[in-house]
């Protein structure tokens, strides 16, 4: 990284399980493909590392999000299926200590399956009771992504925009200086033959 680009554009803050080298390796990737000329195109492409990169965080999040949602629907899928007239705290306790081993125990991990399959249903039911239980918290992290996937659309509108403009504005200065330099020659033929 070029000293005038660290001065410029300061390293982002990360969370303490990124990788720098992860973030380096996303906005060297967007120099490469738009190849910034110039400070404000330099801009641009800073900007966007940062939003890139905050879409793949918010991603991976959602993910995590579920799996950990995957104990507490595990418990409710459970509760349901084994749902007795009492329903007391030894029963949840036992509930819970299923689902718990269920994680690590092969044998507990057989009978959720075959208690799952007595009622004609399968880990997906695990995987749906987790997303609504987090169903809000998915919401909220699928507005925060569209937001960030329309920031970058715009930001890369607005790299095609400047450049446009600056094709214009060169374009129209190098006709001005074509046309004076014409002016010239013929205000100094015209002196010439006077």
């Amino acid at each position: 990284m070029s000293e005038r680009r660290t001065a410029l554009f300061p390293r982002p803050r990360l969370l303490m399980t990124e990788s720098r080298e992860e973030f380096d390796q996303v906005r060297n990737s967007l120099e490469r493909e738009i190849q910034p000329r110039g400070t404000i195109e330099q801009m641009y492409v800073h900007d966007m590392a940062y939003i890139v990169w905050e879409i793949r965080r918010l991603r991976r999040c959602k993910d995590t999000i579920i799996n950990v949602a995957f104990r507490t629907g595990l418990e409710r899928v459970l509760q349901q299926l084994l749902r007795r007239p009492s329903d007391s705290w030894a029963d949840r306790w036992e509930i819970e200590g299923l689902a718990l081993r269920w994680f690590t125990d092969p044998k507990a991990k057989k009978e959720v399956t075959e208690l799952l399959q007595e009622f004609e249903l399968d880990e997906v039911a695990i995987e749906a009771e987790a997303i609504r239980e987090c169903s809000q918290s998915l919401e909220q992290l699928d507005r925060m992504l569209r937001s960030l996937e329309a920031r970058r659309d715009r930001t890369l509108a607005l790299v095609t925009e400047y450049r446009v403009n600056l094709a214009h504005q060169l374009r129209g200065s190098a006709e001005r200086m074509l046309q004076d330099s014409n002016v010239r020659r013929l205000d100094n033929n015209a002196k010439k033959t006077a």
